[in-house]
């Protein structure tokens, strides 16, 4: 089952039933966007390279903060329900804290994806960021949510090259949302992504053989997400040992 809607996940997900997903796997839009804004680079400047757009689009300018969704999260997951978020790594630990405290949630893990080419910094003047960083927490505490312990221990991090082909600024890549998938449920659960972007998630849960509802408020980044699903639905299905 996928199921694909094209416009405001606020809305969307109040004609949603409680209770009606086994897991939530999104990349929210962080708010970090600047309209306009870049570093300028090279032209005769000591900081070679091109300019550096910090103005990902109109999404991410702070339109919508994860206080407007997440008790909207909590309500439609089951009761041994998953939630899987990225998110600034500023605000990772308030949003756990917050599931805790308000809804008895037990965080499991802030993973990392560690990237080994990450990109250099504008003025060479400060670390570069390596890792974007993802709250994984269970509505239930001790067992019974759906976790793939069969698959064999994991670390909390999912290590590999930033370079991959990619229609949406923010894109997460298959591969890794593939693990996650595998790992934080089981074949035939229906996963939702109300940020589904360029459609990853929706990619990995045909892959794997989950179910998927994906919304997205922009039309062309509904359009490709579309297309790769379908694309995705289209290939066989490989099974490894």
């Amino acid at each position: 089952m996928i199921e694909l809607h094209l416009g405001d996940c606020l809305t969307f997900m109040r004609t949603m039933p409680d209770k009606s997903v086994d897991a939530v796997m999104t990349d929210p839009p962080y708010n970090v966007s600047i309209k306009g804004a870049k570093i300028t680079r090279g032209r005769g400047s000591i900081f070679q390279g091109g300019d550096i757009n910090l103005d990902f689009g109109a999404w991410d300018r702070g339109f919508i903060t994860w206080d407007k969704y997440i008790d909207d999260l909590v309500r439609l997951l089951s009761d041994v329900g998953v939630l899987v978020m990225f998110y600034d790594k500023l605000y990772l630990g308030a949003i756990g804290l917050y599931l805790q405290n308000k809804y008895n949630f037990q965080v499991r893990h802030i993973g990392n994806y560690i990237k080994t080419n990450p990109a250099p910094q504008a003025r060479k003047v400060k670390w570069q960021n390596g890792c974007e960083s993802f709250l994984v927490a269970t509505k239930n505490k001790g067992t019974g949510h759906h976790f793939n312990f069969k698959l064999g221990q994991s670390p909390d991090y999912f290590i590999r090259s930033n370079n991959y082909e990619r229609w949406h600024p923010t894109q997460k890549p298959t591969d890794l949302m593939e693990w996650i998938v595998k790992y934080w449920s089981f074949e035939g659960d229906i996963i939702f992504d109300p940020f589904m972007g360029s459609g990853t998630t929706g990619v990995a849960c045909v892959m794997t053989g989950r179910n998927f509802i994906g919304c997205e408020i922009d039309p062309n980044y509904f359009a490709i997400a579309e297309k790769r699903i379908k694309d995705a639905q289209a290939q066989p299905r490989l099974e490894f040992a």
